[in-house]
């Protein structure tokens, strides 16, 4: 039976995510189709049945943050691709590199009979090299991601882009970690993970398909066009507006990857939750980030992406200042996390749609892949030094190094969300007085905006083609 509403429209086209896809272009929505398989995948191979296999094989913390690092780590190669996207095209190279990462990360399914002849060392070995594997193919191609993005995706749907490939991404992600859950749920086996590593290679196979079908992506060799060169990234480093966002970006990545890369070792280790519990908390997120996030790619869309920016990442920190508050010896830990979790989740998102979204509109058509290359660059090595560094914090101090790590993200997160406005020029300038800043109110006037956008309440979820008037916060 087909519902519907007062109005005669259907209700499942009223749903935020179908009206999303509705109101984007043919070709961003293509891209879509792909995202779906891609995030089974993903999220099976590096989500958080990655950590949970690595500590199950008595990896220590420390390892574990290398392995984290090496997914942000291995996109410095795309440094080196400036020459083979502009002439292969992205699609060719995607479609090879996709390829090559799920044929390499089956070496994970050797891991229970190294484990029985060699011991847990042995173990760890075949994970890092299965994993970095994964990466450095996925990083070969990934280069070419962004490029395609800005061809594809027109200026003024980028936000709403973003946010409809976060609607899809989290949508299947809360079904999938839904599956992970019950599968370890009182798991004693190795078996058990590796089960997921088969969907997720299966599921990476699948996305392979529809590469194949998203428009465009040629390179030199099919079209006309000059071949861009490695000169072309001295453009990028006479652009300083451009440096001053990037910087103030890798600052920002780097505060979100002191949450993201102990979060689930704190609830694991300090606080003794079970695997299948975990997951549960990571799908809870994933729904919190489906319901809210079409919110804020409109906002970005209306306000600008400083404002977005700012605020997401000021939101976000005060989540994971939050956990400093939780005592693993106390009853109520377990059940106060699970706000706390989602509530990180459902900013870091928006806060990576807003910071996507700013760079696709500062980058310039010429010298285009040496700016999306710099940007995959100088954030994923914010994004993979700092889980090196906080596993090695935690390795040596215990329950007090998870603490610093939470207070790293948060104090560092509510710099860079003050930096984020001064930084990013898409979006009407706010100007404030040192009274102004200096008014303890403001922070109580921002978090109660911040929940009010989240709501989508705010006159950009209603009108996108409203400008409001600009006010004084943060």
């Amino acid at each position: 039976m087909n519902a519907t509403i007062a109005d005669g429209t259907s209700f499942w086209h009223r749903l935020p995510i179908v009206q999303t896809l509705h109101e984007l272009e043919k070709g961003p929505r293509s891209f879509l189709w792909y995202v779906s398989f891609n995030v089974v995948g993903w999220q099976c191979v590096l989500g958080p049945a990655l950590v949970l296999l690595a500590r199950r094989i008595d990896m220590p913390p420390s390892w574990v943050g290398r392995l984290l690092s090496f997914t942000p780590l291995s996109m410095i190669l795309v440094l080196f691709g400036v020459r083979i996207i502009s002439r292969v095209g992205s699609k060719r190279l995607m479609l090879v590199a996709w390829l090559s990462r799920n044929i390499i990360v089956c070496g994970v399914f050797f891991i229970p009979w190294v484990y029985e002849n060699w011991g847990p060392r042995a173990a760890w070995y075949v994970l890092m090299g299965s994993t970095l594997g994964f990466c450095i193919a996925r990083a070969i191609g990934a280069g070419g991601w962004w490029p395609w993005l800005h061809e594809l995706v027109p200026a003024n749907q980028r936000g709403l882009y973003f946010s409809a490939e976060t609607m899809v991404t989290n949508l299947i992600s809360v079904l999938v970690f839904g599956v992970q859950a019950l599968i370890l749920m009182n798991s004693q086996t190795l078996g058990r993970y590796l089960l997921i590593f088969m969907i997720g290679v299966m599921a990476g196979l699948t996305s392979l398909i529809y590469i194949a079908r998203i428009p465009g992506g040629r390179g030199s060799a099919e079209k006309e066009g000059d071949i861009e060169t490695f000169g072309s990234y001295f453009r990028v480093l006479s652009d300083l507006p451009y440096l001053r966002f990037l910087a103030v970006s890798s600052l920002s990545f780097s505060c979100v990857a002191w949450y993201t890369s102990c979060s689930i070792l704190y609830m694991r280790d300090a606080l003794g939750m079970s695997s299948g519990y975990i997951t549960a908390i990571t799908s809870a997120g994933s729904l919190g980030i489906l319901l809210t996030i079409r919110a804020w790619g409109r906002f970005a869309d209306h306000s600008g992406s400083a404002r977005a920016m700012s605020k997401t990442l000021f939101a976000f920190s005060l989540a994971t200042l939050f956990f400093l508050l939780l005592l693993p010896d106390e009853g109520w830990t377990r059940w106060a996390v699970l706000p706390a979790a989602v509530m990180a989740a459902v900013f870091n998102a928006a806060f990576n749609v807003s910071a996507n979204r700013a760079n696709l509109n500062f980058i310039k058509a010429t010298g285009l892949v040496a700016y999306t290359n710099t940007w995959s660059i100088v954030t994923s090595i914010a994004l993979g030094i700092t889980p090196i560094i906080a596993g090695k914090i935690i390795d040596a101090w215990g329950l007090d190094g998870f603490r610093l790590c939470f207070a790293a993200a948060g104090i560092g997160g509510v710099l860079c969300a003050m930096l984020c406005r001064v930084t990013v020029p898409d979006g009407e300038p706010v100007e404030m007085s040192v009274t102004e800043l200096l008014n303890p109110g403001l922070p109580i006037r921002t978090l109660a905006r911040i929940f009010y956008i989240t709501a989508g309440f705010h006159q950009s979820n209603r009108n996108p083609n409203h400008r409001a008037p600009q006010s004084p916060d943060l």
